[in-house]
């Protein structure tokens, strides 16, 4: 796809602003990769968070008018890991920045690069934080033979990283969508899952939309195969002794799930307890964890883009390590109230070694000025 000429919005430093100003509150961003701003400016906030860490800068647009632009970098583990810091970035400091600028009226921008005009240093560069590629020794084991999903014995580490973007079905061509699972082409909507009729409906208006009533923005967990998906990671800490393995998730609210192995049938549909993470139950084949949940809620999404489901979702995933670096992650969907048959997706997941995920708590969507 050609790229469209840069947008320049702002070429004046504001050192300050004397006008009265507004807060108005930034819906989520949906970004449009397709198209490139550039704007420069100084900074005006930092907002260190987790999954994304936000620097809010005015510029002038082209009518010459301040305005305060959310820029979103990458998340505070890889950008520690790039050599950026809480202090790197302070208040008045002057920045270029080019990025796709969100979809609608939102003045957002996912950022591309971020450069220090004082010594046109670059301190962000979108994919280019310093992680350690993925490993290819032996996968750690327990002593007793079995693979470890976790560390290994005295070492820390968590999954990070997805090789995906949303969950579709396997097979076929890759489907063209941005980082929130937004699709391309709308056309390619019978190319992601076997759905029924009300529910292809039901995740084209999700599409059409732009993810607008994504529970995720108003802090609800992400259920289902969508929390090995978000920014942040996740953990597997393995109890043998309790016949459990809790999933700590870096991108979910602080949240966990608990994986039970202690030889328990699975759920029943008429006993189960109605959650966001359902009740899981796990058994290895050789090196593999298989895990069959189900007693899902409704009220979350459980994938990027907007997958539909019903209380009938049943969820069957298996877990699998070739190697240090590589988690293996595949989920097969049986929900008949929502597709026409059982199917199958997923996708590779990276190790991020000598590390641990960071807390992350669910606040308002950032805010930031406009100047009248």
């Amino acid at each position: 796809m050609p790229r469209l000429h840069l947008l320049a919005l702002g070429l004046s430093v504001v050192a300050s602003v004397a006008a009265p100003l507004l807060a108005q509150r930034a819906a989520p961003g949906v970004y449009d990769p397709a198209r490139a701003v550039r704007v420069e400016g100084a900074v005006t906030k930092v907002e260190w968070a987790t999954p994304h860490t936000f620097v809010f800068v005015n510029a002038r647009d082209a009518a010459g008018s301040v305005v305060n632009w959310a820029i979103r970098v990458g998340s505070p583990e890889d950008l520690e890991r790039a050599g950026w810091k809480p202090s790197t970035l302070r208040i008045g400091d002057v920045v270029v920045v080019e990025g796709a600028p969100a979809m609608g009226a939102s003045r957002q921008i996912a950022a591309r690069s971020v450069v220090l005009k004082a010594g046109n240093r670059q301190l962000f560069t979108a994919g280019a934080a310093t992680r350690a590629a993925a490993s290819n020794a032996p996968a750690p084991r327990w002593p007793d033979g079995r693979v470890r999903l976790g560390a290994p014995e005295g070492q820390r580490g968590y999954w990070s990283g997805a090789s995906a973007r949303a969950l579709v079905e396997n097979g076929g061509a890759p489907i063209r969508m941005n980082e929130e699972g937004l699709l391309a082409n709308l056309a390619d909507v019978d190319r992601v899952a076997p759905f029924q009729p009300w529910a292809k409906a039901v995740y084209a208006y999700r599409q059409r939309t732009r993810l607008k009533d994504d529970p995720i923005a108003r802090c609800y967990p992400p259920g289902g195969p969508r929390q090995f998906l978000l920014p942040g990671g996740f953990q597997f800490v393995e109890q043998p002794a309790l016949g459990r393995i809790l999933v700590l998730l870096g991108g979910g609210n602080r949240n966990w799930r608990v994986l039970y192995t202690d030889g328990r049938p699975p759920e029943q549909a008429a006993e189960a307890v109605l959650t966001f993470y359902g009740t899981s139950v796990g058994r290895w084949d050789k090196d593999t964890l298989v895990v069959e949940s189900s007693g899902y809620n409704e009220r979350f999404w459980f994938s990027s883009g907007g997958l539909p489901h019903t209380e009938a979702l049943r969820l069957t995933e298996r877990f699998s390590r070739p190697n240090l670096g590589t988690l293996r992650y595949e989920v097969t969907v049986d929900d008949s109230r929502t597709y026409t048959r059982p199917w199958t997706g997923g996708w590779t997941v990276q190790w991020v070694p000598d590390a641990e995920i960071q807390e992350t708590f669910c606040e308002d969507t950032p805010e930031f000025a406009v100047v009248q």
